[in-house]
């Protein structure tokens, strides 16, 4: 079972539905003020290498894709891509319309592989209903529209700045992932971005002899392309050599770890500071868990 659909049922109630804390739904519509606003925005023909570029430098997962009156079209995000370059369905027009080839690829237009019917929130909603929908659909981005027009976009991130303190009252231990899914150092990207696709998972650690020497995430694939690494590494120019790059290339070495013990307001500090949304859970030099900007949020705002 995908991981998002995991951690989502750790929050419903029997009947299905989240069970938010009484000052969450007694919070008044606001949804403006949380909003990201100073935000890209890409047309249906802007290419799949805009959009990389455009989430490399600005560190967001999530663009809206509008016409010229900012009317939402769609989405298109960095889990879309994974899945575009080789992690999932999408791959299937890499090989059909461009032979595997990576320049017609990256030359695609979103049109092809975007969300065209994309999850919204109204700017006239209140925090609970906002929240329903992340939780319900297990998403951790969603656009804010005025009358159809993107104004903003909410992710767990800043859901988290506004509603947590410095001390929440809540330890990592209590609401961590204690199945934590890792990659052995001799794999490749293509068996990492399979992975973290078929089981819906934005990070992966990387393992040697049982230690753990780095980690994957969507962010580092993207960043691949977006910062036009990728040109550096390859001879052919083909999806086929992206696939067999060693996963130790794509790694980033730098573990952000936490207790735990410790609260989860300093964890979403941790994770603010070091631009980071998910910290590996270390006790006695053994690694315990995982927690995401998303287990923060439920412990903020659930029973």
């Amino acid at each position: 079972m995908p991981r998002r659909i995991i951690e989502r049922n750790r929050w419903l109630r029997s009947d299905g539905k989240p069970n938010f804390k009484d000052r969450i739904c007694a919070k008044p519509p606001e949804l403006e003020a949380i909003a990201d606003k100073e935000i890209p925005l890409l047309s249906m023909q802007a290419t799949v290498i805009n959009a990389c570029e455009v989430m490399s430098s600005l560190g967001t997962r999530l663009v809206p894709i509008t016409d010229p009156e900012r009317r939402l079209l769609g989405i298109i995000t960095g889990m879309d891509l994974v899945d575009y370059f080789g992690g999932g369905i999408k791959y299937a027009i890499v090989l059909k319309h461009y032979g595997g080839k990576l320049y017609p690829a990256l030359s695609a237009s979103l049109r092809e592989i975007a969300n065209t019917k994309p999850l919204a929130v109204d700017v006239k909603s209140r925090l609970h209903d906002l929240l329903n929908l992340m939780i319900s659909y297990g998403v951790g981005a969603l656009p804010v529209v005025d009358n159809n027009a993107v104004i903003g976009i909410i992710t767990e991130g800043s859901l988290i700045k506004y509603l947590s303190s410095k001390v929440v009252g809540v330890k990592v231990s209590e609401v961590m992932s204690t199945s934590v899914i890792s990659l052995s150092y001799s794999n490749t990207l293509g068996v990492a971005m399979k992975l973290m696709i078929n089981l819906g998972i934005r990070r992966l650690p990387i393992t040697k002899n049982g230690d753990v020497i780095g980690i994957v995430t969507w962010r580092d694939i993207i960043d691949l392309f977006g910062k036009h690494k990728i040109f550096n590494m390859l001879k052919e120019f083909t999806f086929d050599e992206v696939h067999l790059l060693p996963v130790t290339e794509v790694m980033n070495t730098n573990i952000a770890t936490i207790g735990p013990d410790e609260d989860i307001g300093i964890a979403a500090a941790k994770m603010s500071e070091l631009g980071v949304d998910s910290l590996l859970v270390i006790k006695d030099n053994n690694i315990i868990g995982i927690i995401t900007e998303r287990d923060i949020l439920y412990g903020v705002v659930a029973r």
